[in-house]
């Protein structure tokens, strides 16, 4: 069984020791006591889950939560929000803020880990039935898709732009909405997008979904036509 990795974000350097010495039997732990680096490495890799103090140095872990949860690509991780004891007020603006749990401090560092494992149980009984997609299967956990029984590997550019269609099926997605989504703040042009996805649109030729492009406004994944398998089966 492949281990979680897990994101643990805290400005209290002594107590992510301690979490990533705790967890790190169950988990492949990355530390970070910055927000900024931390949405960094969320986009550039995604986490199975994520422990986040609400109050930090710098920033705020209640701003950060609501920022993943406004991303495509963050917004069905688990974050678990840690906060001190009897804040109500954090506690209500935590779940606001888009948190799947809270955890008050000082806490037992087995319930610290019995809360991340539910957690991460609950969520894949909830997505067991979404790891297909039309005749395409999805193995995040190596960035490779499965087609007709066929493995393909894709680059972490390529699957983040598959996850974004996935999830949007039937819907118009813009370039400047997959920029923002994937490159974030960085300074890349709208003719990237475009590459990238002409490379995912060869990988995933045996797909019976196609991203199509739309004129001028960005792109859509439809079902192939069949008129469009016919052709295919005949060539």
């Amino acid at each position: 069984m492949n281990r979680k990795k897990l994101l643990i974000l805290d400005d209290d350097v002594r107590l992510c020791e301690i979490l990533a010495q705790g967890l790190s039997n169950e988990f492949d732990v990355t530390l970070t006591h910055d927000p900024d680096i931390a949405y960094r490495i969320i986009m550039r890799s995604p986490p199975d889950i994520i422990l986040l103090d609400v109050h930090l140095g710098v920033g705020c872990g209640i701003e950060l939560c609501k920022k993943l949860r406004a991303n495509q690509l963050a917004k069905n991780i688990p974050i678990l929000m840690l906060t001190g004891h009897g804040n109500t007020d954090r506690m209500l603006q935590s779940y606001d803020g888009g948190a799947d749990d809270y955890i008050e401090k000082p806490a037992d560092l087995v319930i610290i880990k019995t809360r991340l494992l539910a957690r991460l149980r609950r969520m894949q009984e909830l997505s067991t039935s979404g790891e297909t997609f039309g005749n395409l299967r999805l193995h995040p956990e190596r960035l490779e898709v499965e087609l007709d029984g066929k493995g393909q590997r894709l680059s972490e550019i390529e699957f983040s732009l598959l996850r974004i269609f996935l999830t949007h099926p039937n819907k118009k997605i813009t370039r400047d909405e997959i920029l923002k989504t994937i490159w974030n703040d960085t300074r890349v042009e709208e003719r990237t997008v475009d590459v990238h996805i002409s490379s995912l649109r060869r990988k995933l030729k045996d797909f019976n979904h196609h991203i199509k492009a739309l004129y001028g406004s960005g792109y859509i994944l439809r079902p192939v036509e069949k008129k469009r398998l016919f052709k295919a089966l005949e060539a």
